[in-house]
């Protein structure tokens, strides 16, 4: 390699870079389809934790007062489908903004 070669490397990978990234992770490098993906998972995982503590939150509430509202299509109804459709609909929001940032700016 002469020169012109590594210098133009280095300066492709130097710290005037602005990378996209989250937790160290390359966003900015996502293409439609991984964005997509780790958008709906974002949501799906969001759901299954609120799932889990919404069950958790309606048992302590039946033991604390003494009711017995146990009921799961509460738990996932009108608590974790809400949330779990907010977080994939805010990620995804995000992460094709990025990708269609990276895509127009011709840095891609």
């Amino acid at each position: 390699m002469n020169a012109q070669n590594i210098s133009a490397a280095a300066a492709s990978h130097g710290p005037g870079t602005k990378d996209v990234t989250i937790f160290k992770i390359p966003i900015g490098k996502l293409g439609l389809v991984g964005s997509l993906l780790a958008g709906g998972a974002c949501g799906f995982l969001a759901f299954f934790v609120t799932f889990f503590l919404a069950i958790i939150g309606i048992t302590i509430y039946d033991s604390a007062t003494g009711t017995s509202m146990l009921n799961l299509t509460i738990s996932y109804r009108y608590i974790a489908a809400p949330v779990g459709i907010l977080v994939m609909v805010a990620a995804l929001t995000y992460l094709l903004s990025v990708w269609a940032r990276g895509k127009f700016s011709g840095t891609e």
